[in-house]
């Protein structure tokens, strides 16, 4: 049997799909010829002319040149164009071994011929290994995700296969750009989870009582389907026709971000709903003070700051952005409601507009930019900031634009118009999110009556005209029956929710013996020395065990991580740094040292995991809701 047949068959066992996918593909773009020294090359056939992927002499020697100045010690390594893939076996062969590879394809055709000289078997066996065929970017999108280890990243290195990618040029440059941005998404997102671990969990166990008499977002699935709705955010330009708004008179629905909600009420425009999800106190600004003023719902997060669902309670419709406490909360209670959320709030606004059926979906005030130097529309609370400092409104605009102009991370770019302007690498991070959110739907209209920015990836339409076209002839649309809804405020999710809480600070309280355990034993260690392993690595042994026993059920170790992520991050990171040491001395000493320091970081946490699990169990027993 011949290395096609091999691979024929070990698709059809193991990868139907696989093989009926390549099997499917137009055929006439390839064909593989014999090399001088008697290996296939492969010719690729654009506007019938033909182009050598390989050389025609020694692929296996090209393909040598190609990887010879590769960093294939990075810990990601990405291979853009298969061909028949030489370089991809010596990559996979040469590599560390800890390194994970993702091989980007987009020909069909080309994936069929490498099955003449590729050993898939042993290639779509390895755990390292990733692989996206087609010419999906949502699919590079999705497999990056999987792809990328945020404990091991480091670096990354591009590997081409240069033929190739000088032919479908268009593709493999849009690829490497997906990549880029969906890896810089990975990392912002990251580095926001810890910044913002402390609050989460504490906010969620804090509001849930509060929650507990709110309605879920679920309520309002399909609620207002056909409904033409307007976002609104705080970007600059919302100063140019804010006032327009006033015209759709409740014959449209009207959603805000948390930023543009006092923009609009010092302006007597009242929005349907306020969308607020992040966790931080700052936000709480937005709308604090409006309490009596306000006569519409607000859509929020159940981690968002305390303060929002104690003001706020009875206008509260609660959601789930896949938090996983709130999840678990779900699970013992009934559905929050949950929506599509990263990054900016305007991801949470734009979700739940889908989720009750809007259409058209008209963005207003979303610039992604510092259009006119500025960073928001007038009337924000981070105005109200600055004006404390001064109540010179021109001194005010000025130091908007020193800020900006000030700022290493602006970026100079066009906006819709093809006029010159700014942005920051994080904006961008929100618009192509948003952007990307707004692929998923293609069944929906989408508007940019934003007048400005650079969100330039939907149709763009001036604010007025879009309420002629839209909203002008509509009827009223009737909100009172949102106020009948039910909230989650019911004897039996309250009982299982606390059979789930006792049961968590059993588990915990348990747990936080099995460290101390472990920590007496590290310290019964006294000496690293060759001579002393039989005995360290015993104890190594069972305090791994101990380590895992968080992972008895994955939801303790999803909240530990929820609690804060850094413990189990940083003796990830460190052990990858000593694991191919085991043989080695200092592999003892500073494997005995990682865990002492997690366990003694995972001490505290605990502490506070089991203290607050007891507040909230007291709190649902005390009917503090």
């Amino acid at each position: 049997m011949n290395i096609y047949e091999e691979n024929l068959l070990f698709l059809e066992k193991q990868f139907p799909a696989l093989l009926e996918f390549l099997q499917s593909a137009p055929v006439g773009k390839c064909k593989t010829e014999t090399a001088k020294n008697g290996s296939l090359t492969l010719l690729y056939f654009q506007d019938q002319i033909p182009y050598y992927i390989h050389s025609k002499f020694n692929p296996q020697e090209e393909s040598a040149k190609i990887i010879a100045h590769k960093n294939l010690s990075a810990d990601h390594i990405i291979v853009m164009g298969l061909g028949l893939g030489y370089h991809l076996e010596k990559i996979m062969a040469t590599k560390n071994k800890f390194s994970r590879v993702l091989l980007i394809e987009p020909e069909r055709e080309i994936i069929k011929h490498s099955l003449k000289t590729l050993r898939w078997q042993t290639l779509l066996t390895r755990g390292d290994f990733f692989y996206v065929f087609g010419d999906s970017y949502a699919e590079i999108t999705r497999m990056v995700h999987t792809f990328i280890n945020i404990v091991t990243l480091d670096a990354v290195e591009y590997v081409e296969l240069p033929s190739e990618t000088r032919i479908l040029k268009a593709f493999f440059g849009k690829t490497r750009q997906v990549i880029d941005e969906e890896i810089k998404t990975n990392v912002y997102d990251f580095k926001t989870r810890m910044a913002e671990s402390y609050m989460l969990p504490r906010n969620i166990l804090k509001n849930l009582p509060l929650i507990l008499n709110t309605r879920p977002v679920a309520h309002l699935k399909n609620a207002f389907p056909n409904t033409p709705g307007f976002i609104v955010s705080a970007g600059p330009s919302l100063d140019k026709n804010i006032l327009h708004l006033k015209k759709i008179r409740g014959r449209a629905l009207l959603i805000a971000v948390d930023t543009a909600l006092k923009p609009l009420l010092k302006r007597s425009i009242h929005p349907h709903f306020t969308a607020i999800g992040d966790p931080s106190h700052k936000n709480y600004l937005h709308l604090q003070g409006t309490e009596k003023e306000i006569r519409h719902f607000i859509a929020a997060e159940a981690c968002i700051a305390h303060q929002v669902f104690r003001d706020f309670q009875d206008k509260i419709f609660t959601l789930s952005i896949g938090k996983s406490m709130v999840r678990m909360m779900e699970e013992h209670s009934e559905p929050f409601g949950e929506l599509e959320a990263w990054g900016s709030v305007i991801s949470i606004a734009l979700t739940l507009a889908l989720y009750m059926g809007l259409d058209p979906i008209i963005f207003v005030g979303q610039d992604f930019a510092f259009t006119d130097t500025r960073n928001h529309c007038r009337g924000t609370s981070w105005e109200d900031d600055l004006l404390e400092y001064t109540s010179d409104l021109d001194q005010l605009q000025r130091f908007e634009k020193q800020s900006i102009a000030g700022n290493k991370r602006v970026l100079e770019t066009r906006d819709i118009y093809g006029n010159k302007t700014f942005t920051s690498d994080r904006l961008k991070l929100y618009k192509n999110f948003l952007a990307g959110l707004v692929e998923k739907y293609p069944h929906t209209r989408f508007i940019n009556a934003t007048e400005g920015g650079i969100f330039s990836e939907i149709p763009a339409m001036p604010l007025l005209e879009s309420i002629q076209r839209f909203v002008f002839g509509k009827p009223g649309i009737d909100f009172s029956k949102l106020r009948g809804l039910p909230t989650l405020n019911k004897k039996e999710n309250i009982l299982r929710l606390l059979d789930f809480f006792r049961a968590r600070l059993c588990f915990f309280r348990d747990y936080r013996q099995k460290v101390q355990e472990a920590l007496g034993l590290l310290r019964d260690i006294k000496d690293d020395s060759p001579a002393a392993w039989g005995t360290v690595f015993p104890i190594l042994a069972a305090v791994e065990t101990i380590k895992n026993d968080l992972y008895s059920d994955p939801q303790n170790g999803d909240m530990v991580e929820m609690w804060s992520p850094s413990p189990i991050y940083y003796f990830l990171k460190g052990y990858k740094r000593v694991e191919h040491r085991e043989s080695d001395r200092s592999y003892i000493k500073e494997s005995v040292r990682l865990y002492k320091t997690y366990f003694q970081d995972i001490t505290p946490l605990l502490e506070d995991i089991i203290e607050r699990f007891k507040e909230t169990t007291e709190s649902l027993v005390n009917g503090e809701w």
